[in-house]
């Protein structure tokens, strides 16, 4: 109605004339149709009608209070400098459901089902993407299942969540670690340290790391050495098959066993990369690790030493000139030992926050 009113009136008052005024007339009985609009109508004039205003004045008044009030709120709100909308973040039923799958996961890892535990880690990071935790749990269930690149990318992908997470550079040290990557290791594990420099763990793995780079092609050489011959040719041994009944009856070995519960030690083995690398090596093929190899793990070494020391005298010569250590350490009971040790595997640590 009350456009209608405005063309009537400049059409009357001869704003527009000519052709203009003609076309206004065309315009005005083409919106009265469509509209059902009748100016002779008094009771629609009554009812639509913005007389004695008409549209112009009105829309005069709109835009002097837009004036004083400074522009449009609505005009602020659709213009080209809004602010984007953030995506919704996970729920918090997302986050519950993803905490009840990572707890999944370590039960997993405990039971050694690796591939069950990446999956579980894999859906709680579809429900939750920013956690560093479920992404550092990942791949260290990766690294146990011999996975390292994807391990690595995992461990990458945990610190660039949280450059603040230690356990981050720890899985990542282990990765490389396995991938025979000795130097990327080293350097992970310094960094993790510099977040947290009392953790024993990655002391002892990095030290681990930087003797497997300096051994280099000494560790291959000293493989076929007579001593590591002895042991995987002594009897019992039989292409890997132990006599478990002399290894349990041997004292030695049993103190050795009784140490490592009371001091520490089976936790930092279980903790050591060259240890996981060890135990994947011989779950995927079969083959024991050589005695070289086992000899150039400052932890096994350490262990040996204490073990020599009890039962021989911290390690002196024996009454007939012989070392003890040494012996032990081509002990093939002792062989059997890490054997056992290796079908029981490196389970690793997952983060349980």
């Amino acid at each position: 109605m009350a456009i209608v009113e405005y063309l009537d009136k400049v059409v009357a008052d001869g704003s527009i004339a000519g052709d203009g005024a003609e076309s206004l007339e065309v315009a005005k009985q083409c919106i009265s149709d469509a509209f059902g609009i009748n100016l002779e109508d008094e009771a629609q004039s009554n009812e639509l009608s913005l007389k004695p205003f008409s549209l112009d004045k009105v829309f005069d008044v709109y835009l002097g209070t837009q004036a004083k009030l400074g522009g449009s709120s609505a005009d602020k709100d659709t213009g080209s400098t809004s602010a984007p909308v953030a995506a919704a973040g996970p729920s918090d039923e997302d986050r519950k459901r993803a905490d009840e799958l990572k707890a999944k996961g370590n039960s997993l890892v405990v039971a050694r089902d690796y591939s069950g535990a990446i999956d579980a880690y894999t859906s709680a990071i579809a429900l939750v993407s920013d956690s560093a935790v479920y992404f550092g749990n990942r791949a260290a269930a990766y690294s146990q299942n011999g996975d390292y690149q994807e391990a690595v990318d995992d461990a990458k992908r945990a610190l660039d969540i949280d450059s603040g997470y230690t356990k981050g550079y720890s899985r990542l040290g282990l990765a490389y670690f396995g991938m025979g990557d000795y130097e990327n290791a080293i350097a992970a594990y310094e960094k993790g340290l510099e977040l947290d420099p009392t953790s024993q763990a990655m002391k002892n793995a990095l030290e681990t790391a930087k003797t497997k780079l300096e051994s280099g092609a000494n560790t291959a050489r000293s493989a076929s050495s007579p001593a590591a011959s002895t042991a995987a040719s002594a009897p019992g041994s039989g292409g890997g098959g132990f006599d478990f009944a002399s290894m349990m009856n041997n004292p030695a070995l049993m103190n050795m066993a009784q140490s490592m519960m009371s001091n520490g030690g089976l936790e930092r083995l279980m903790s050591n990369p060259a240890i996981s690398q060890l135990a994947n090596n011989y779950r995927n093929t079969g083959q024991m690790p050589s005695m070289a190899d086992m000899m150039s793990n400052p932890d096994i070494m350490d262990m040996a030493r204490n073990a020599g020391g009890s039962s021989a005298g911290s390690g002196s010569a024996g009454s007939d000139g012989s070392n003890p250590l040494a012996s032990l350490l081509n002990n093939p009971d002792l062989a059997g030992l890490a054997q056992q040790f290796m079908r029981g595997g490196n389970q690793g640590n997952t983060d349980n926050k």
